[in-house]
This record gives structure tokens, sequence and C-alpha cells, in this order.
């Protein structure tokens, strides 16, 4: 387990973190002993405080596979203060031995990431299954949760975990043969006319703009394919109930601004120099931005990886959606 020795770099102020390994934590990889101790940081984000040196183990860098042993000391430097706040509580709305699905509410992330540490999916999922996961990685067991979709940050509804890798990439075989029924619940700006249709456009990276997640329409993007149709007309908006076929980056948000009826609220598609000042706020909304976009994940259905039973997860539309949509009169 010696590596290459020297000082972990650490920001200014911010004092490094001490782990000592117990007997319990005697032969474990040394990227699973981190995982147990800093749960707030995702398994990437893990593989590279390690790859980088940011950690030292007695005092020397390390590979991910080196193996742990009692008494041995884990320098870890971080580049910012840690956020270690504790995890949201998150509704369960269907689990069992191999899956588990949570409500996910608008503002909260699925990862960490983007300069959120904490109050993540992963980490409410990392907390509730600390036990399990520290039993399976000192039997040598395969029991870790993994996000088998993410929803983005102002997005709701149901994201659904993996406990096992075998679990996990059986999912994203269902996924990628179209055999996950998604359906998501929008409110779209503007009056759609036609009371059902499809979007056939390709996406890629938008090329004028100024972030780097942003998506757009272009003749070289991947296929995108978005299914809707309308379930009320409102004074200025439509409730739209949307099927994507595909499971592109930001599809349906991009799809929705590409005809013409951006998700109302989303401060990306509809302006994107509404996005910029909330990042530039750090990631908090002012008075004058929306306070989510009306876009929720609300129902998912699938043949079970390992059992074959139909799973069928439904999450209502929350109270912050259904109190914007009460804001516009039928027409």
């Amino acid at each position: 387990m010696s590596g290459e020795s020297g000082p972990v770099p650490a920001a200014a102020g911010v004092p490094p973190l001490r782990l000592s390994a117990g007997p319990a934590h005697a032969g474990l990889r040394a990227e699973a002993f981190l995982a147990l101790e800093l749960p707030f940081l995702s398994r990437s984000r893990i593989r590279q405080k390690i790859q980088t040196g940011e950690s030292l183990l007695n005092g020397r860098r390390f590979a991910t596979s080196a193996r742990i042993r009692e008494g041995d000391e884990i320098l870890v430097a971080w580049r910012s203060a840690p956020d270690r706040r504790p995890a949201p509580a998150l509704p369960v709305l269907s689990e069992d031995d191999f899956l588990i699905a949570v409500d996910k509410p608008a503002g909260v992330a699925s990862h960490p990431g983007g300069g959120r540490q904490s109050g993540t999916v992963v980490q409410f999922l990392c907390q509730r299954f600390e036990a399990d996961v520290r039993s399976s990685l000192q039997a040598g067991g395969d029991f870790f949760p993994r996000l088998v979709n993410r929803l983005d940050f102002f997005t709701s509804g149901i994201i659904v975990a993996a406990k096992t890798g075998s679990a996990l990439r059986a999912l994203h075989a269902l996924s990628a043969s179209h055999r996950v029924e998604k359906v998501y619940a929008a409110l779209v700006e503007g009056v759609v006319e036609r009371d059902e249709g499809t979007i056939n456009l390709p996406l890629g990276p938008d090329p004028d703009s100024t972030t780097a997640v942003k998506m757009a329409v272009r003749p070289d993007g991947a296929p995108c394919v978005t299914e809707y149709r309308v379930e009320r007309r409102l004074a200025g908006c439509t409730l739209l109930s949307i099927r994507p076929l595909t499971g592109r980056q930001h599809q349906i948000r991009a799809h929705c601004a590409a005809i013409g009826h951006p998700v109302w609220g989303d401060l990306l598609y509809k302006d994107e120099r509404l996005f910029l000042r909330w990042r530039a706020n750090g990631g908090a909304l002012d008075y004058s931005l929306p306070p989510r976009h009306c876009l929720h994940a609300g129902h998912c259905s699938f043949d079970h990886p390992v059992t074959g039973r139909r799973v069928s997860i439904h999450s209502p539309i929350p109270a912050d959606f259904a109190e914007i949509v009460s804001r516009y009169p039928g027409l």
C-alpha cells in the first residue's frame, strides 16, 4: 500500500480530516473504507481524492484497491470546507431486496456535484443503508445503492436506485432496450394547440450557450423522441402528460423549449441569463426567480429484473407544483 509520499494539498484554513481504521475495517479496499466514512461524497469524487493525492494513507499516496489494515490512518484534505449536513428524509415509494424508489422534491440534488456535497439523494441512500453496506463490504459482497436514473435539481419525482451492481446493470439494460416506461407531468408556457403530438428532434450540446450543460436541437445531435398529451389548457399555460421514448440530458426541457413552450419556471431554457444569475448567487433563489420549474416524474413501470413481476411506481404531483398550476384559470 505504499506509494509516492508528499503533503496533502489543502484549502487555506480548512484542516484535513484524519480517519483511523479499526478492527472492523481490516481488509476493506481503501475506496470502500472512504465510501463508508464519507457518505456525503460520490464514489467518483472519492476516487478522485485518492488519485490526485488529496488523501494519504499512513503519509503516502495509495491506490483505490489498497487494502486497509487495523491502525492505518488516512488523511483527507479539502479544497473547500466539506458540507456534512445530514441527508434530507425522503419518502420511500417502493422497496424490495434489490431496488428502492424514492420521491425527490424540487431543490434537492440527485447526487453530489456542482458544489453540493450534502443534502442529496445519494447521501440519503448511503445513510439509510450504512449498516448494510458496511456488512456487505466486509463480507466481500456487492450491496451498495446506486442511482438508476437522475433528475435535475428543480425536477421532482421518482428516482430508482439499485442495491447491487447486478441489479443496476439489469435495469440499465431494460432502459437501453426501451422497456422502462416513464411519464412526467409538465406545466409549459403558452397554450398548446394540438391535443397530442410527438417531438422527434435530435439534441446535442448548445454551441451558443455560455454554460456547459444546455442542450439544443442540432442536426448532428443524438436521436430524441418525446410524446405528449394535453391534460388541461389554462390561461397562458398548458398542463401536459409527457412520455420520453429516449433518455437524453434535459430531453423534455429542451424539446418543450424547441416547440415554443418552455417548461414553466425553467431558468436555463426560458432565459439563460436567469440561470446564470441563479448560479452566480451560489445556487440560491432570490425573490425575482421562480421557486422551481414545473416538471415532475410521476410514473415509472418496468418488469422487475430479478423477479420478473411488473413494477409500477407512482408519485403524485407535489403541493408546490399544484399551487403554481392553481394560479392559472382554466379555459
